[in-house]
């Protein structure tokens, strides 16, 4: 009898470590985590703690140099790569703000070239995750809005990847203007760029259909596109009505606010220097109450 329980312990101790392998030993890794880390419109002052702690864990740090730079206290030791030179670079040029330049042919080639970059990189980034890397792409801002982060996210699944938010550029806006964007009377705060808000075809139907309501418009990458869009906006809204613009959001040394109204906004900034780095805010949250209460 004494053998034959000596010998279901010994098979029942055979199973266990059969069918649950000791932790370590020929165990195959847990799968790796894809971050986008929202860096901040700067440096580590407007990054959260989380953002730091995810950084701090990764086995490879994807990011430009400059941001490398901002945040090399947390990047000892890591791994850095910068994935952008090849992909989003094209003779010297950031190729998407070009692309509608470029001839037929060309634009054709570019795209077809720069996915195929993409698609490459994405194979790259799955055998890591495979192998249970913890792979941090840091991205500037709120890494959902206009985030060219996404374009690389096309090729991993939803589960491989986590956003970590943070402080974007109009929230740093608005910090920096002391004001509400949903003060002045403001019935809706939109976010947008003038390419996305200029129709192709008609480029006046947003414009004519917002101008019935108060809001708070919001404009991205809009500098270049300024007098368009301060001409097209008069044409519905009056001339008093309040426009910022934000220079270097969140840039402690950079940082710069020029106000005033549709009638004067292209005459205050006409001397400035900086045509890209800027958002411009309008609308009466500028220089309205930060609430209007109801009787």
């Amino acid at each position: 009898m004494t053998k034959i329980r000596t010998t279901w312990l010994i098979l029942a101790v055979g199973l266990t470590l059969f069918f649950n392998v000791a932790p370590g030993v020929g165990a195959p890794p847990q799968e790796g985590r894809f971050y986008v880390v929202s860096t901040g419109p700067a440096g580590p002052e407007l990054a959260t703690l989380k953002a730091i702690e995810t950084m701090k864990n990764a086995d490879l740090v994807l990011c430009e140099p400059g941001t490398a730079k901002r945040f090399q206290t947390y990047l000892q030791g890591k791994k850095v790569e910068d994935p952008w030179q090849e992909l989003w670079h094209h003779q010297g040029k950031i190729w998407m703000k070009e692309l509608s330049s470029y001839p037929p042919e060309e634009k054709k080639a570019v795209l077809a070239e720069k996915s195929r970059q993409r698609d490459e990189f994405v194979k790259k980034m799955k055998i890591l995750l495979k192998q249970g890397k913890r792979i941090a792409l840091l991205d500037g801002g709120d890494p959902t809005i206009y985030s060219r982060a996404f374009w690389l996210l096309e090729g991993l699944d939803e589960g491989q990847v986590e956003i970590i938010p943070g402080v974007g550029a109009y929230t740093a806006s608005m910090a920096v203007l002391k004001k509400a964007s949903t003060g002045g009377g403001a019935r809706f705060v939109l976010q947008t760029a003038p390419f996305s808000f200029f129709g192709k075809n008609e480029r006046d139907d947003l414009v004519q259909a917002l101008s019935r309501f108060s809001g708070t418009l919001v404009f991205y990458m809009g500098l270049t596109e300024i007098e368009g869009l301060v001409n097209t906006l008069k044409k519905f809204n009056p001339g008093d009505l309040p426009v910022a613009v934000v220079y270097w959001a969140g840039y402690p040394q950079k940082e710069k606010v020029v106000k005033g109204t549709l009638d004067n906004i292209l005459a205050l900034i006409a001397a400035e220097k900086e045509k890209w780095m800027g958002m411009i805010i309008v609308g009466r949250a500028i220089t309205g109450p930060h609430f209007i209460l109801s009787e």
